[in-house]
């Protein structure tokens, strides 16, 4: 049995909501301190997952952190996801295994593993304190890539519902061994999870033949919202969620979308800006981000925060697995309002007249390919076709 942690102090503005204590990490050191926190305070267990994890001056520093915890006796165990962290080989982590740690990858790049990628980003101590978000472990997630340095976010949370979190964690582990995932393990898990009732919530996302808890949960949170501030790295939903997103703009003129100005992926952009039109006749307030390139995924819908692994497309709806903790506070709520107003103060704003600058055939050829791209083939493509986006402002 696990037994507690110790008192830990982490970065980042604090919020309590319903016996959890949760730390917003938004700038890259916070971000990066809380996973040394976590890392440090560990007395039994780490339970590491993340979709990249690179041999870069970050993926060193972490690892040998969790080195150091299973050499002062830590069970660790690190998976990662095979498709994400392709360019990384199994001998980087040979020291963890010989300190006594486990580590495998989700899943092939074969056959299934190619379709559906295991995209949720974590860490867990000890059934106490866990950190999710958007971010992933490389350079380009904590400021050491300068002006290509992602904008992201994260959580610390500690309470009860980690230990949900942690029974999760243990379900992948056992159902990834070896690396042979199927879909019909996976399609169990996500079924029959159960987010709970309370303020705090875990929302799981992936591959079912019904609708998924995240989906379910965000369509439902949109059929009755009466303001969204969300901010998604892409955005491509469905039309069942765009269609909403919609009625909310159109019931509340000041609804915004923050999306990414930059990318290393044109692809995405792309297919964003084919929706701009709609939107915008809808009233919905659109921006993008120009500061650096963005990989926040964050919602806050009336006094509801949704943070985590998803963006606001059809891979990260209805695909990959992903991972969404729901907070309802509004204090917290307020707070994130106050961070997207921080993020658009950085971005241009998406008008008519400069949807029209834009217009073109051509433009509009690309549009619809980016789209087609993104949500039946693969994003991935996008980021070997030149779509010269960032030249049309």
């Amino acid at each position: 049995m696990e037994g507690p942690s110790p008192a830990v102090r982490f970065p980042g503005t604090p919020f309590h909501v319903a016996d959890h204590d949760l730390h917003v990490v938004h700038a890259p050191e916070e971000r990066l301190a809380a996973m040394h926190a976590l890392i440090s305070a560990a007395q039994t267990k780490l339970r590491i997952f993340f979709y990249m994890f690179a041999d870069d001056e970050t993926g060193r520093e972490i690892l040998a952190e969790l080195v150091a915890a299973a050499q002062r006796g830590v069970a660790v165990h690190l998976i990662i996801d095979s498709f994400g962290s392709g360019d990384i080989s199994d001998a980087f982590f040979d020291p963890l295994v010989q300190a006594g740690g486990h580590y495998h990858c989700f899943s092939t790049r074969k056959g299934l593993g190619y379709f559906i990628r295991n995209h949720q980003k974590m860490l867990i101590a000890d059934n106490a304190h866990a950190l999710i978000g958007g971010f992933n472990i490389t350079d380009q997630y904590f400021g050491r890539k300068g002006d290509e340095s992602w904008e992201d976010l994260g959580l610390v949370v500690s309470g009860p519902e980690v230990e949900h979190l942690a029974g999760y964690f243990d379900e992948l582990d056992r159902l990834s061994q070896g690396g042979k995932v199927r879909y019909l393990g996976l399609r169990s898990i996500i079924r029959s999870w159960r987010p709970g009732i309370g303020e705090v919530q875990w929302l799981l996302g992936g591959p079912t033949n019904r609708i998924s808890p995240w989906a379910l949960t965000l369509k439902r949170s949109l059929q009755v919202g009466k303001r969204f501030d969300i901010v998604s790295a892409y955005f491509s939903p469905s039309q069942t969620i765009l269609r909403r997103i919609a009625r909310v703009a159109k019931r509340n003129k000041g609804s915004r979308l923050i999306m990414a100005g930059k990318t290393d992926n044109g692809a995405t952009i792309a297919a964003a800006r084919v929706l701009y039109r709609y939107l915008i006749k809808r009233r919905t307030h659109i921006y993008e981000y120009q500061t650096r390139p963005l990989h926040m995924k964050l919602m806050v819908i009336d006094d509801a925060v949704y943070i985590g692994s998803a963006n606001l497309d059809v891979r990260s709806l209805f695909i990959n697995l992903e991972i969404m903790l729901r907070v309802k506070d509004h204090a917290l709520a307020t707070h994130m309002r106050g961070l997207i107003d921080t993020l658009v103060a950085q971005s241009e704003q998406q008008t008519t007249a400069l949807l029209s600058r834009r217009d073109s055939w051509w433009s509009r050829f690309k549009g619809g390919l980016a789209y087609f791209l993104v949500n039946s083939v693969d994003y991935t493509v996008g980021r070997r076709i030149k779509f010269g986006l960032l030249r049309s402002r």
